[in-house]
């Protein structure tokens, strides 16, 4: 005689209650990463802005001192400038020039001058910065 046992029935009460839990915590981890990604990325986007902004300010200053270095009176006048920019596009930016007589190893040859024009501009609290450098004679 054989004896049959009556199928007996597992308790799986709160195994649903487990994997909820599991795929709100997974939705949960990719929300944050995509978040991060946006902002991360909306970031760059401004200090991309903002570096060209610099780069036009500090081109701006560069042809403003070369007004200043060259007058119309024809006399030469290298000195250090400063320029605030109040324009549509350049609110906020600032450009130093630095003008630096070279030295001419020949009698023959013009004089010649190093500018060094270095803008910044700043938003809110993203500050950028760029150089440029030109070598002119008269």
């Amino acid at each position: 005689m054989s004896l049959k046992l009556a199928p007996t029935k597992i308790s799986q009460q709160g195994s649903a209650l487990v994997v909820a839990v599991f795929i709100i915590v997974v939705m949960l981890a990719i929300v944050l990463a995509l978040s991060r990604i946006l902002l991360s990325s909306s970031d760059s986007v401004v200090y991309e802005v903002q570096g060209t902004r610099a780069l036009f300010a500090a081109q701006s200053g560069m042809e403003l001192a070369l007004t200043e270095l060259f007058p119309r009176s024809g006399v030469a006048n290298c000195s250090n400038w400063t320029f605030n920019f109040a324009a549509a596009g350049l609110t906020n930016c600032e450009a130093q020039v630095q003008c630096t007589a070279q030295a001419v190893a020949s009698p023959q040859l013009s004089q010649m001058y190093l500018l060094q024009s270095t803008a910044s501009c700043n938003a809110n609290e993203f500050i950028t910065s760029r150089s440029i450098e030109l070598e002119v004679r008269q």
